[in-house]
């Protein structure tokens, strides 16, 4: 197999952005850069700002860094000392490969980190014995992913002028402990003490790339992606033999708050509104579009159950269903304000799904709740009854648990979580979609026959 590489053009989903602030209660995503927060003593503050942070020898989650996202973990820090010595640092940390520990006595609580982790995350709220305030915490176990930036809060004005003045010192060294940064010549990013950015000729123009740079879009070659590999496949050669996938333990689908941006390609628990009448021939034969609406053609839904149980609106209370949903998102756009360019157009520019946040003062949703217009009524499945009247409850449900094991009627109606009928691949053993066969190839070295979604398959000849 070969690949002909001549440009790229980054699409970023926010996680890798310098600083990005996630709520307490949001996951992180792997090899992002977040902003957190580390609570420490005024004389540690200005050994931390010359010289850098230093592992912990213990702690809960064992050796590392601990940080939080919560400002208000870090300013108990240094625990009993007195108000008046307690500086909080605001930090970036990136943190790599995310392990969650959310129960006393994980397996992993002292072990993330020889199992191939980077970070280990504490959510808010877990009900862990040793996190008595039940607030957000982490454990970065090299240093170098933690570095200083600003000063959060300190005791009084003339703390705070003084190690302000020492973290600007310091930042402006080369050397300087918090990881100081030249930028990069080609791509203009900074880069970091001893990971400078990798550089090289573009395979077909011979302009000199960093390969972090966002875009670059060769003369020499066309821009579109297909024709280029149709008609270029020569000079890069990717021998593979061999594969082997982690994935970070999510459900298939997720619960996410309100406020919280759906990723790309997830699949999310929602809520749609309707009549018994029309949840009867939802479950039958799967969503249609509607005609119109705020953002235009689609499927109307919403994470909160709330705004799906006041529909249909004007109804009476006894004809209104709730139907809990799997929705596979897709590629989302984010529409939060009246006569947004994309309000009716985001299906046209590639978009898959439309999400409004809550309170985002749209006119058009008086109640500020949170919404989402899917395009296709294929990425929106039933699956089960959110509410009902008693009268028709029973029916309905059995209704959905009749489709679900006969998932052939219609479009899918309430298939599996990502709808079609599923059966199993030989293979990888995991469900395939009616239509959607698993591709299957043989190994380029030892010539086994594999699944291209198989957790893992080891090249008995590459050894």
């Amino acid at each position: 197999m070969s690949v002909q590489f001549s440009g790229w053009e980054v699409v970023d989903d926010g996680a890798s952005f310098p600083g990005v602030e996630l709520q307490a209660s949001q996951k992180p995503q792997n090899r992002g850069v977040y902003k957190m927060y580390h609570g420490t003593s005024i004389a540690s503050a200005r050994i931390i700002i010359a010289n850098g942070f230093k592992q912990s020898s213990a702690g809960m989650l064992g050796r590392g860094v601990y940080v939080s996202r919560d400002i208000k973990k870090a300013s108990h820090y240094p625990l009993h000392s007195n108000i008046t010595d307690r500086v909080v640092f605001q930090l970036l940390v990136r943190v790599g490969r995310v392990k969650r520990i959310d129960q006393d006595n994980h397996p992993m609580q002292f072990s993330w980190h020889s199992n191939g982790y980077d970070t280990a995350w504490v959510p808010p709220k877990c009900g862990m014995n040793a996190v008595r305030s039940g607030l957000e915490e982490d454990c970065v176990f090299d240093p170098k992913r933690v570095k200083v930036v600003g000063i959060a809060k300190a005791p009084n004005t003339t703390i705070e002028k003084e190690l302000k003045q020492l973290l600007s010192k310091t930042s402006k060294k080369p050397g300087g402990a918090d990881g100081a940064a030249d930028l990069c010549p080609l791509c203009k990013r900074k880069t970091q003490q001893g990971s400078k950015h990798i550089k090289q000729q573009c395979w077909e123009c011979g302009q000199n790339l960093c390969i972090l740079a966002s875009k670059h879009f060769c003369p020499a070659k066309p821009s579109c992606w297909s024709c280029t590999v149709s008609l270029y496949q020569r000079n890069m050669s990717l021998p593979f033999y061999g594969w082997e996938v982690t994935y970070d333990d999510d459900s298939p689908h997720v619960e996410l708050k309100a406020s919280q941006e759906p990723k790309d390609s997830g699949v999310y628990t929602m809520y749609h509104g309707t009549s018994v009448a029309n949840a009867r021939h939802i479950i039958a034969n799967g969503f249609n579009q509607s005609s119109g609406g705020m953002l235009g053609k689609g499927v109307y839904v919403s994470r909160d159950k709330k705004k799906a149980e006041r529909y249909p609106l004007n109804s009476n209370i006894t004809d209104r269903v709730v139907l809990e949903l799997r929705v596979r998102v897709g590629r989302v756009k984010r529409i939060d304000k009246d006569n947004h360019p994309m309000q009716y157009t985001w299906s046209a520019q590639g978009y898959d799904t439309a999400w409004v946040p809550p309170n985002c003062g749209m006119k058009a949703v008086p109640s500020g709740l949170e919404e989402d217009c899917v395009f296709d009524p294929k990425r929106v499945k039933v699956a089960s009854i959110a509410r009902a009247a008693d009268t028709v409850l029973t029916e309905l449900q059995q209704l959905v648990a009749n489709s679900l094991r006969n998932p052939g009627g219609g479009d899918g109606g309430a298939a599996s979580p990502l709808g079609g009928a599923a059966d199993v691949c030989s293979l990888c053993k995991r469900k395939t979609q009616q239509g959607s066969p698993h591709i299957k190839q043989p190994c380029w070295g030892c010539g086994q026959n594999i699944c291209t979604l198989m957790t893992k398959h080891v090249c008995r000849a590459a050894r």
